[in-house]
């Protein structure tokens, strides 16, 4: 048993190998002219208090339209719409390093990046209504290169998680039947969604509480992924729960590679299954389509 244990590890470690793994490094972070990213040391108010956060995150300048790692291998989109709203509003990703875990927008609850707490990370801010403007999602990451996604660190915002959890005016308490979803999809040359992966950043009561790994190989190659957030508690104005998420460590590949079981646990127990010719996901004896609505309760 051992000789064959030690011969699946040397096949795993080879396909990683071979696969040239680029993990996105946010401490590399630089602006349209390839000078490094300044964090602000300017609070705001209340919930949008920017201390280390980008400092050009309300800005809509063209050396704001994107942020550049890894010597330009990735490209965060920032702002799609160019308008702040003169630094009233924005859209799409910025980078934090706030290290607290209260309701700011810029925080999440793990208070720091994967590699710790105060370390960076990105955190996304869907717009739908941009989104539905301009005909692509407004929060999305653009390779220099075709690659295939491994895998990416996913985490709960601050602000999000107090208002699925405790309700926060406009978003309600979520409920045993409410969702909250991740879609992080593959993009084509004209930045439409192609094969797409689902994340549940909350179903039910149950929610995203620190960094999880999620699984992209499914998607295949790609120019880029495109990141959308749908909640079911949606009101007169569109959604009400805060869309925000915090990401890190994004892994993607020059070449396939095949695809390992996951190693992480998925915090939130759900099952998967085939009814009716539909997959859906079971919680708790309610059924959700892998959109986040519900089909019926049993």
């Amino acid at each position: 048993m051992k000789k064959v244990v030690n011969f699946l590890c040397c096949i795993t470690l080879s396909l990683i190998a071979s696969a040239q793994s680029i993990t996105m490094d946010l401490s590399t972070a630089v602006d349209a002219n390839s000078l490094p990213i300044d964090f602000s040391t300017e609070a705001g108010n209340g919930f949008y208090d920017i201390t280390d956060v980008w400092d050009s995150t309300y800005n809509d300048g063209p050396l704001s339209r994107y942020i550049y790692t890894n010597k330009d291998t990735f490209a965060l989109l920032h702002l799609p719409s160019e308008n702040a709203w003169s630094g009233m509003s924005w859209e799409g990703f910025t980078i934090s390093q706030v290290d607290t875990d209260t309701m700011n927008v810029f925080s999440c609850v793990a208070k720091g990046g994967v590699q710790g707490e105060g370390t960076p990370y990105a955190i996304g801010y869907y717009s739908d209504y941009v989104s539905s403007t301009l005909g692509y999602a407004s929060n999305m990451i653009l390779f220099n290169d075709t690659y295939y996604p491994e895998y990416v660190y996913i985490c709960q915002n601050s602000n999000t998680l107090e208002a699925i959890s405790n309700g926060l005016t406009p978003a309600n308490k979520f409920t045993e039947k409410d969702s909250l979803i991740l879609t992080i999809s593959g993009i084509d040359d004209a930045w439409q969604d192609t094969q797409y992966v689902n994340y549940f950043l909350a179903l039910g009561r149950e929610f995203n509480q620190g960094w999880v790994k999620v699984d992209l190989s499914s998607i295949g190659a790609t120019k880029g992924l495109s990141f959308r957030i749908r909640s079911t508690d949606v009101g007169q104005w569109g959604t009400n729960t805060p869309t925000y998420f915090a990401l890190d460590q994004l892994t993607v590949s020059q070449q396939a590679i095949t695809a390992l079981p996951s190693l992480t646990t998925q915090p939130l127990v759900a099952t998967k299954a085939l009814v009716n010719g539909r997959i859906l996901i079971i919680r708790n004896g309610i059924s959700y389509t892998l959109d986040g609505n519900i089909v019926s309760e049993h």
